[in-house]
């Protein structure tokens, strides 16, 4: 539901009070307002979490875990202790999943959090190059957190999601995947304690992604859709990725929208293999 030109006016008035009336970025304080506006009309959360606490967070605690990636539970696979739900390489968190095997958790270590935690240096690297794609070892990291975090209610909607998470061999993927892309932006100010975030769409006509994951750190948010997920099912050939929002941050004159880059899925091809001469 596109937001009305009332409702966008309204929200940039309110910007402009928070802003202590400064005059100068009334352009900003419209476009920030209508990209805000317009996700709250279309999205409501479904998970949100800090990545900072006194005590670890655990996802998914329950007397029996089962595995969310492999669908094993105890005692077919082990679950030696809750893992972090964002790889370890990024940061120290206290955020965690009872619902992950050793297994898997081994599996996803060793290749897309690695890549993921590669490309997000990249991205938060002050004055670096910044990327100008995004790996899709590191795309499936991200749609793998977003696993972690959702509600159980909404994993029936996103098998083939998972099982495409759990496939090491991503070198067609991002042929596969057309039009998929990372949302990445550095705000003006950095948050005061990172977070993770899961929205899920209202409408179930519009034509956008069903879920959208958010992951913020420092000045450096990134926001993915997981793809393959059945609610998407009737916007098939349709590249559906999220519209974007302001995150704002500071307070009043301080206070600024992100800057914002859209990152298209990485395109790696295996190499074609030479075809042998049978007689010279």
């Amino acid at each position: 539901m596109p937001p009305t030109w009332d409702q966008i006016q309204r929200a940039a008035y309110e910007r402009w009070e928070r802003r202590e009336w400064a005059h100068g970025a009334d352009r900003e304080d419209w476009a920030a307002a209508e990209m805000d506006v317009a996700h709250q009309l279309d999205y409501r959360a479904a998970a949100e979490y800090p990545l900072a606490a006194d005590e670890l967070v655990v996802v998914g605690s329950r007397p029996r875990p089962a595995c969310r990636f492999c669908e094993r539970s105890a005692p077919r696979a082990k679950f030696s202790r809750p893992r972090p739900i964002v790889p370890e390489v990024v940061a120290p968190t206290m955020l965690a999943t009872a619902e992950i095997c050793d297994e898997c958790h081994e599996q996803f270590a060793g290749s897309i959090d690695a890549d993921f935690g590669r490309f997000w240096q990249s991205l938060a690297a002050e004055g670096g190059e910044a990327p100008a794609t995004v790996p899709v070892g590191a795309y499936k990291a991200m749609v793998r957190m977003a696993v972690a975090v959702m509600p159980p209610r909404e994993l029936q909607h996103f098998t083939d999601t998972i099982e495409w998470v759990g496939n090491p061999d991503h070198e067609f993927d991002g042929t596969l995947f057309s039009g998929i892309a990372c949302l990445a932006y550095r705000t003006r100010h950095p948050y005061g304690a990172p977070w993770v975030a899961l929205s899920r769409r209202i409408d179930a006509d519009a034509p956008l992604p069903y879920a959208i994951f958010a992951m913020a750190w420092g000045r450096t948010v990134v926001e993915v859709a997981p793809p393959l997920c059945a609610k998407d099912q009737d916007h098939d050939g349709v590249a559906l990725r999220p519209r974007g929002r302001s995150f704002t941050t500071g307070f009043g004159r301080e206070m600024a929208a992100a800057e914002s880059r859209v990152l298209p899925l990485e395109v790696v091809e295996r190499p074609r293999r030479r075809r042998m001469r049978l007689f010279a």
